[in-house]
């Protein structure tokens, strides 16, 4: 049985069990041997160009991520910026050549604060205080004012996040430019001529896609973008523009966006709007997947966009004034981000990770297709051709389409058995929940996943539910509103699929679920519960709709950042209380100096531990 304790050790507060005064939980040996081999990789993901060709990124440095400059291609990291807390986001100022604004948790992750670093031997300047939520902020090309969301004036007349302006020479007042009761607004790009932002709106607990507008800098007036109008007579007002991203075009009169708005597809297109005449014309279509990343080079030549196959990117770059596609054989497969090119149009930054390397930054020279790697992060102290590949699997579900049953995917990691040796018993297995409510499971580097597979012996099966983003509009629409609990009864379809395949132990099988992967462990593990041995819960978001707590008797441990304002830890605490209550055995783990998300390498190392000495006393 699991047992109680409370510790109180480095902001980490570890509860577990049903009863007072028992004994400590044992932790498994094998854990404590093998783990911490794992937990010491290093990534690297790029944040922006410099003015003189170099660029900054990010890049862990004992416990936080900080920010780094490399002047060439697998140079010497150097360290610009030295946060207890670490650094969240940040970005290159255009007119000098090393200077930056960074963005660094405060309060243990519930607040932030904006600092300016002009050089590697000056000391940061505050912007903010840090009593409020700052966002990232985007600079003016003039390289003096940069515009960012706060919730600095939260609680007046309901107001959630607000745009404001600042001068960072000291010029002029903070000024507020966009805000409004039950909004949330979103500086996307400034105007070649730093006169017009174009910005986005979104209504709180809203799942649509952001509203554009235009705000005149000088005035703060706000222009509604709009779809163009039918002809008078014959249709209804002007329907607002949706983007799920969007920018100024190079040739200054236009708009690239990130949209499915008005295109009769389910699937992100990159397409270019002009907003006085209307014209809009599609750049980037795919008729079964989304472009979910773009950029062109300030003199418009090269466009580069990547689309989501299923979880994996690929990167497409179209040179326009040849009038070619481009795809790049040289990139190694896996998932892209920030995407960027420098000044010149003649480079393009990527960060690219994959199941078996960390995050690292690549560049691009669209003239030649050469492929440069700028960083070379650490796997930690393991062989790399260890590390698992997923592979994909299907299974029915419990509803039909077109008279057939429905079919969701799943990434599937099994251990590798040496060459010659008999096949293995049934395995354990553990479905990691990390879908739904708009989100996808993408196959990236992760080090737990790989541990339990590789030293525990489980299958890890991660399937993307209804409600999952990268599948189109109508299947995220599945999981939405009313229809959310559908996403728990796909978790019992693949109960079902376990239970038929012979390679899989369906009496050894647990759940870890992360966000509101969290939210539909607690549910399977109530409506499920005969079927599972526990589960795990990290960062669980509001759990008022749940309904069948009550029904839940496995064991649970939760996880949960202690400063977290969108799920107070009070919730996560009184959501361990009552599962007690209940006849649940429960462990809680919290950290006071987090926020939704562990950031901190020990507060990390420490929930891949609680998890892994979990699953490993579940298995028992």
């Amino acid at each position: 049985m699991l047992r109680f304790k409370l510790t109180l050790l480095s902001g980490l507060l570890l509860t577990t069990g049903a009863g007072l005064g028992a004994a400590d939980l044992p932790h498994d040996p094998t854990v404590a041997a093998a783990l911490p081999r794992y937990l010491e990789s290093r990534s690297a993901r790029f944040i922006d160009w410099l003015p003189d060709g170099s660029m900054i990124l990010a890049t862990r440095f004992g416990e936080t991520e900080q920010i780094h400059r490399l002047r060439a291609p697998l140079s010497m990291r150097e360290q610009l910026s030295f946060e207890s807390a670490g650094v969240l986001a940040a970005a290159a100022e255009p007119e000098h050549g090393q200077a930056f604004v960074y963005l660094s948790p405060r309060m243990g992750g519930q607040n932030s604060a904006l600092l300016l670093q002009r050089g590697p031997d000056q000391a940061a300047v505050a912007l903010t205080d840090g009593n409020f939520r700052d966002g990232p902020a985007l600079w003016a090309h003039d390289g003096t004012r940069i515009v960012f969301s706060s919730n600095r004036a939260a609680g007046v007349a309901g107001r959630e996040r607000d745009l404001e302006l600042l001068d960072t020479t000291g010029g002029a007042p903070l000024r507020v430019l966009a805000t409004g009761a039950g909004w949330r607004w979103q500086a996307l790009d400034w105007s070649l001529d730093d006169r017009r932002l174009l910005l986005a709106r979104t209504s709180v607990g809203s799942e649509a896609e952001p509203e554009l507008f235009l705000a005149d800098v000088a005035s703060a007036e706000l222009t509604a973008l709009t779809l163009p109008r039918k002809p008078e007579g014959k249709g209804p007002a002007p329907t607002p523009l949706r983007a799920h991203e969007a920018r100024f075009a190079p040739d200054g009169r236009g708009l690239l966006l990130l949209t499915a708005e008005g295109a009769g597809t389910d699937f992100l297109q990159l397409r270019y709007f002009e907003p006085v005449t209307g014209e809009s014309r599609v750049l980037a279509s795919e008729s079964e997947h989304d472009v979910e990343l773009f950029d062109e080079s300030a003199d418009g030549r090269f466009l580069a966009y990547t689309v989501n196959e299923g979880g994996s990117s690929r990167l497409t770059l179209v040179d326009q004034q040849r009038k070619l596609d481009l795809n790049p054989g040289s990139l190694p497969p896996g998932i892209i981000s920030n995407l960027k090119f420098d000044a010149t149009g003649k480079r393009l930054a990527l960060t690219l990770e994959s199941a078996r390397s960390p995050r690292d930054v690549y560049v691009l020279e669209p003239e030649t297709q050469t492929l440069t790697r700028w960083s070379a992060s650490e796997p930690g102290p393991i062989d790399p051709s260890s590390l698992i590949m997923p592979s994909m699997v299907q299974f029915p579900t419990w509803d039909r389409v077109d008279g057939q049953a429905r079919t969701l995917s799943a990434y599937a990691y099994r251990p590798t058995a040496p060459a010659g040796a008999a096949p293995p018993a049934a395995r354990p297995v553990l479905i990691l929940l990390r879908s739904g409510a708009g989100r996808q499971f993408r196959p990236g580097f992760d080090p737990l996943v790989q541990y339990l597979v590789n030293e525990l012996g489980f299958v890890v099966l991660a399937p993307n539910v209804r409600g999952a983003g990268g599948f189109g509009r109508g299947f995220r629409e599945l999981g939405q509103g009313a229809l959310r609990d559908d996403s728990t009864r796909d978790v019992g379809s693949l109960l079902v699929w376990i239970g038929l395949q012979h390679e899989l132990d369906h009496t050894r099988v647990m759940l870890m679920g992360e966000g509101f992967g969290s939210y539909l462990a607690l549910s399977c593990l109530g409506q499920y519960g005969d079927r599972l041995r526990g589960a795990i819960a990290a960062f669980p978001p509001h759990l008022e709709s749940l309904a069948n707590l009550a029904a839940i008797r496995q064991p649970v441990l939760i996880v949960h950042g202690r400063n977290d304002p969108d799920a107070p830890a009070y919730e996560a605490e009184q959501l361990a209380a009552r599962l007690r209550v209940d006849g649940a055995q429960v462990q809680y783990l919290g950290a006071a100096d987090e926020g939704a998300e562990f950031l901190r390498k020990s507060n990390r190392d420490a929930y891949y531990g609680a998890a892994a000495n979990f699953l490993a006393q579940l298995l028992r």
